[in-house]
């Protein structure tokens, strides 16, 4: 299987690290140090137990005008970015491409399905933590499960990046057939973590810790546990919240991306994230203060740079 990953950041490196053990892999970045650092060195991966691995079978490009259509993209950009991405690299979606989005955020799919028909796109969810550490170097910092679903009922398309990915050993992989509950419950731990840390400048662990970052996750958590059994959703506040302080604790010492965004001056995805709960209690009459107040902070310090 031809694969390749829009978006070369820590987490496209994770996915490029392991299924290259078995399939051609192309990493494609906008950063031009990272994509020739794995080029000329190597991805250089430091895994959990501390080991590092000189990972040399992945190519890195920024360029896929020339690429013929691959049979597994998978996309890693900020979701804000998908359109763009895809228009930038139409030459690798054919006919039958599997576009695969682990993006954080909510409404992702909404820009994807103007460039793939609804059948050949899948939507899952990463819980891992990892950190670039410097041009074609990844500090792999938590491991979570990688869920995955497809939009349409039937689930064959899943079911074949689901095996991709555990015959290579990615650990965790599951099929959630239910879509919208799996990128609910993904949002959860993205409002619940990333904007808290964000502001604070601590890592993931301290929203179980710190007791004023753990109330205010839990208020946000909260409230877009509301908006979402507003839209039809059936969840319940204590099990989604508890989630969350286990993801946090899970990647405890990694640098959530919002705060890895705020801290290279960067653009955050918070209107795909607390913005979405914001935007998603408006369709069905309601309002979502706090995480409308989260969203102008983060907002706010953006204005900073």
């Amino acid at each position: 299987m031809n694969i390749a990953i829009i978006g070369a950041g820590a987490m496209g490196c994770i996915y490029g690290m392991y299924l290259s053990r078995q399939n051609p892999v192309l990493l494609i970045d906008v950063v031009k140090d990272h994509v020739d650092a794995i080029n000329e060195k190597g991805l250089e991966f430091t895994h959990l137990d501390g080991t590092t691995e000189i990972v040399k079978r992945v190519k890195a490009t920024m360029d896929t005008g020339s690429c013929s259509p691959a049979d597994l993209v998978i996309l890693l950009t900020k979701g804000y970015q998908s359109a763009e991405a895809l228009e930038k690299n139409a030459s690798l979606i054919g006919p039958d491409t599997i576009v695969c989005s682990l993006q954080n955020g909510y409404g992702n799919a909404d820009d994807i399905v103007k460039y793939v028909p609804e059948a050949q796109v899948v939507l899952g969810t990463s819980g891992g933590g990892a950190i670039v550490a410097g041009p074609g170097k990844i500090l792999h910092k938590g491991q979570g499960t990688t869920q995955l679903g497809c939009l349409t009922a039937g689930q064959s398309k899943a079911e074949i990046v689901a095996k991709a990915m555990i015959d290579c050993g990615v650990p965790g992989v599951e099929l959630v057939p239910d879509v919208k509950k799996l990128l609910w419950t993904k949002l959860f731990v993205n409002i619940g973590i990333n904007p808290i840390c964000a502001l604070t400048g601590e890592t993931n662990q301290s929203i179980a810790n710190n007791p004023f970052s753990h109330a205010v996750s839990a208020m946000l958590v909260k409230e877009a546990v509301e908006v979402a059994n507003a839209t039809g959703m059936d969840f319940e506040y204590e099990a989604a919240f508890q989630h969350v302080i286990d993801l946090a604790l899970g990647t405890g010492g990694n640098i959530c991306s919002m705060l890895a965004d705020v801290s290279h001056k960067r653009r955050t995805e918070v209107d795909r994230i607390n913005g979405a709960a914001v935007s998603e209690a408006a369709k069905v009459g309601m309002k979502a203060p706090l995480n409308e107040m989260i969203t102008a902070l983060i907002h706010a310090k953006e204005k900073t740079y």
